[in-house]
């Protein structure tokens, strides 16, 4: 219908409710005004339920003519004329604020009068107002409104059943018991509700409520779309889109969208225009697709508006380079329409200066006042910021504070947060077993995150005693919901031989099952494989392919390593050295912060460009002086190690400039990676002592850390890495030689006993010097 027909049409409703409101049944009385807008002329009898749906009317949104103080009006004379429906809608309005003054307490007052005689209607709105977040002068109470709900469900009414049973079922003003909060909602449901069922297929496919049932989600969703709800098929495109129906099938949830979409929702529009940009369910067309995002964002849409900060800050995978001022700019214009994703990430630009000058007090305090109204997700942005030094000072209990408070809203993130805050090592000593234990919470949750952690925890004894096969079968679980990451870290479970025995092929599927999720970190693992060798023969050209592949999906990551391995010369019949400066230059272009090392190397020793090391060093300065962490670690070890390669010395070592160089940036660090960087000063030549110091501190780093310290100080500090691996295999049974950091036959026979026992003997064919043994080596840690 034309919005020209819709206003004739409305005016023409109007003129005929007005008329059949006023009609006259008695005459007037002599001298009587007879003034048709006067409800209480005596000698007319009044038809309230016409003035009660003209107030409807006027107060209707999606009235073009709506004007909340005529249907205040309306809403008056109806319930002067006795209808209590009306006396319900009067009260309302005046506890809101809406048509008419603000009177909370009148408005209260007058609804429960009619609640305290047993009306249904007057009970559940009372229910409505108390669960209200932000209504003025009047504080959200939770279990006031669920016993509102509650004693309203008792009459019959349709509303207390459905917001009692929501409420029971989350936990939300009563203690959570989500079987008896799902069949209340059922039994609405299987009258043929349509807030019902979709309410039901809500409950039946969130796991923060209970134990999924995605079938009776799906045939709930499909009910009330066949009995015209029009966001339920958008929850249809949701739950296949999500993959909480399990794996993801974006074809389905295309159609879901298209539906939707041409029922005139809006968001299905901008669903469908979101799958075609990313080419997932339907043919890529990346112009096309944006094309269409924009126009609905030209409306002032505050999701499309967000959707294309996410595409332009690079949150959203796709073709568009990162651009930071025009993502900023529209999530501004998002978060300025209410839009909090948007909000958030206005607030964490702000503080890391990406797109606008850094400022962190002002990029927190845009999320704390979001978080301190409640809001879960605000809060787990608050504690990110609050334990990043790159985002100013770092307030580790103020983090776990936020972490905690979103925790208590039954959001499991937050518990996998916690469990990332005790074991990666950025801002307190690790703490495995109190990280698992937060995992096992997450997961006991339904979060997927939090399953794959604790089980990967389990599978590798980290906090727990080891059982490989109890942790494989919980991130084996974790796959079926058609998570990326988990078919990702199953990868890895099968291939790094740390966690069982490798499996070859079964860690493949999962790698490419990744991929094809749009995972461009399982192309990445598969490029590793054949670049790596230690399970396969090397193959250059296939491993370029995947690298090549990541790339192409929009990832940086993928242009970075393939950039290194070329310019290294690593990849053999694949491209020339040349080839790779030039693809590291594409990912340093596209925004990625750490291409700037590996060309910085390659200038260095001269790798596919003309050598120069003062422009190495140059690059290197610049990029940390616009506040590259990576490039000012880079530079404090070409100063603490010196760089050299056979008879030529490319840098010589400055130990004094390089600590320098560490207090400047020290501050810009988490603690693990500063405690690292310490680690590395105290690994003098033949200091021994700082060696056992290295040794006894070893478990305050993240597992990542430790990894990453001993494969540098292989290249940097040889003999310091053999008196880790001397000390920790002498720890696990497998040396039983001298700690002294030097390479004996004893120590490679013990090398080659430990890869031995993770089933990886051919990675230590090369010595314990080679790459290869590195990696396994680094796993004992």
């Amino acid at each position: 219908m034309s919005r020209l027909c819709h206003v004739v049409l409305s005016a023409s409703v109007v003129t005929l409710l007005a008329a059949t409101a006023l009609s006259a049944q008695t005459a007037p009385e002599t001298g009587a005004s007879a003034s048709a807008g006067d409800a209480a002329t005596p000698g007319r009898i009044v038809n309230a339920d016409a003035l009660l749906r003209l107030g409807d009317l006027y107060s209707d949104a999606g009235n073009t003519s709506r004007d909340p103080s005529r249907a205040f009006d309306y809403y008056r004379q109806a319930a002067e004329a006795g209808s209590a429906t009306a006396r319900l809608r009067v009260g309302e309005m005046r506890v809101l604020g809406e048509g008419t003054e603000s009177d909370v307490d009148a408005g209260l007052a007058a609804i429960e009068e009619i609640a305290s005689s047993g009306d249904g209607a007057a009970l559940a709105l009372l229910g409505d107002l108390y669960s209200r977040p932000g209504t003025r002068g009047l504080s959200l109470d939770l279990p006031r409104a669920y016993d509102y709900f509650r004693r309203a469900a008792a009459t019959g009414n349709e509303t207390g059943i459905l917001r009692s049973g929501e409420m029971l079922a989350r936990g939300q003003g009563a203690e959570k018991d989500s079987e008896a909060g799902r069949a209340l909602v059922r039994s609405l449901a299987d009258r043929g509700n349509l807030h019902a069922l979709v309410s039901l297929g809500d409950l039946m496919s969130d796991s923060k409520v209970g134990a999924l049932d995605i079938q009776e989600a799906e045939t709930a969703y499909a009910k009330a779309s066949a009995l015209g709800h029009l966001d339920a098929a958008l929850r249809l495109g949701d739950l296949y889109g999500s993959g909480r129906a399990g794996k993801p099938d974006f074809a389905k949830a295309f159609e879901f969208y298209r539906a939707a979409a041409r029922a005139g929702q809006q968001l299905g529009k901008l669903r469908v225009a979101e799958l075609t940009f990313r080419g997932q369910g339907t043919r890529q067309d990346v112009e096309g697709g944006l094309a269409a995002i924009k126009a609905i964002a030209d409306t002032g849409d505050a999701e499309a508006l967000s959707v294309l900060g996410d595409i332009y800050s690079r949150e959203t995978s796709g073709v568009p380079a990162a651009d930071f001022p025009t993502a900023l700019a529209y999530y501004r214009q998002a978060s300025a329409a209410g839009n909090v994703h948007a909000a958030l990430r206005l607030g964490e630009l702000t503080a890391h200066g990406l797109g606008t000058p850094r400022d962190v007090e002002a990029g927190r305090s845009i999320v704390r006042r979001i978080a301190d109204a409640g809001n879960a997700v605000a809060l787990i942005t608050l504690g990110d910021l609050l334990r990043e030094p790159q985002s100013g000072k770092v307030d580790g209990e103020g983090a776990v504070a936020a972490y905690e408070r979103a925790a208590d809203l039954e959001d499991a993130d937050a518990l996998v947060r916690l469990g990332d805050f005790y074991s990666d090592g950025m801002t307190v000593a690790v703490n495995l077993p109190k990280a698992l234990d937060y995992y096992r919470q997450a997961a006991a949750r339904g979060s997927v995150a939090g399953e794959v952690r604790a089980g990967a925890m389990t599978a590798r004894g980290q906090g727990t005693a080891q059982d490989v096969a109890a942790g494989r079968a919980m991130v084996r679980k974790a796959t079926e919901s058609g998570e990326g990451e988990a078919h990702v870290v199953m990868g890895d479970l099968l291939t790094r031989g740390d966690a069982g025995p490798p499996d070859l092929s079964a860690a493949m599927r999962e790698y490419a099952e990744a991929a094809s999720l749009g995972w461009t970190q399982g192309l990445i693992r598969l490029g590793d494989l054949y670049r790596e060798g230690k399970l396969l023969q090397s193959n250059g050209r296939r491993a370029a392919g995947y690298y090549r592949q990541a790339a192409e999906a929009g990832d940086a990551y993928g242009l970075l390593i393939l950039g290194s391995a070329l310019s290294e010369s690593l990849l053999r019949n694949a491209g020339k050295p040349a080839d790779g400066v030039a693809a590291l230059r594409q990912a340093d272009a596209m925004g990625l912060l750490d291409a700037v090392v590996p060309l910085a190397d390659a200038m260095l020793y001269g790798m596919g460009t003309k050598r120069d090391a003062k422009a190495a060093v140059a690059l290197l300065v610049q990029a940390a002086e616009a506040g590259n962490i990576a490039a000012a670690r880079h530079l404090i070890s070409y100063y603490r190690d010196g760089r050299r390669y056979g008879r030529t010395t490319f840098i010589r070592a400055d130990p004094k400039r390089a600590r320098q160089l560490f207090a400047g940036v020290s501050p810009w660090l988490s603690r693990g990676d500063r405690l690292v960087e310490e680690m590395l000063f105290s690994a003098e030549p033949s200091g021994r002592g700082g060696y056992q110091q290295i040794a006894a501190r070893m478990q305050e780093l993240s597992a990542e850390q430790r990894q990453s310290l001993i494969r540098m100080m292989r290249t940097t500090h040889p003999n310091a890495y053999i008196y880790l691996a001397q000390h920790q295999l002498k720890e696990a049974g497998f040396y039983n030689g001298p700690v002294n950091g030097v390479l004996s036959g004893t120590t490679t026979r013990a090398v080659n006993r430990f890869c031995v026992s993770k089933s990886m003997r051919g990675a230590c064919r090369f010595g314990p010097m080679s790459s290869q043994a590195g990696d396994i080596l680094s796993y004992a840690f």
